[in-house]
């Protein structure tokens, strides 16, 4: 029987970075190759008009919207919170809610404070005047 060599005895390490070199030069061509394909430009081409469409639909959809009467509903809507704002009505009546929220709050805490008698009222009174 003849012995068949081990490949790890017949490489060496020039042998190697010669292969590592030669796998280098092999991708490149691959992808140069790949990236002038016919086959890249079309799908490169079809996606910058598919985008193209995408953003003519997206404005087309968007002006149909502002000219509806939704659309100019809502405009109308927004301009007059921004008047409201602007105006200081919007900030009276969030002041003026929180106020109120604020006293029903309060009213109803008190009702579950316990009473405290009158002699413990002046005992506090009398201590803190020490």
């Amino acid at each position: 029987m003849s012995e068949t060599p081990d490949p790890k005895e017949e490489y060496t390490a020039d042998d190697l970075a010669s292969e590592f070199h030669h796998l280098g030069d092999n991708l490149k061509k691959i992808f140069i190759s790949a990236w002038e394909s016919e086959q890249r430009k079309n799908l490169q081409k079809e996606i910058g008009e598919g985008l193209t469409e995408l953003g003519d639909s997206l404005k087309e959809t968007a002006e149909e919207i502002q000219d509806s009467e939704t659309g100019q509903r809502v405009k109308s809507e927004a301009e007059e919170l921004r008047d409201r704002v602007r105006s200081g009505e919007v900030e009276e009546k969030i002041r003026s809610d929180l106020q109120s929220i604020f006293h029903k709050l309060n009213k109803e805490l008190e009702k579950v404070i316990p009473a405290q008698p009158a002699a413990e009222e002046s005992g506090e009174e009398a201590s803190g005047n020490e």
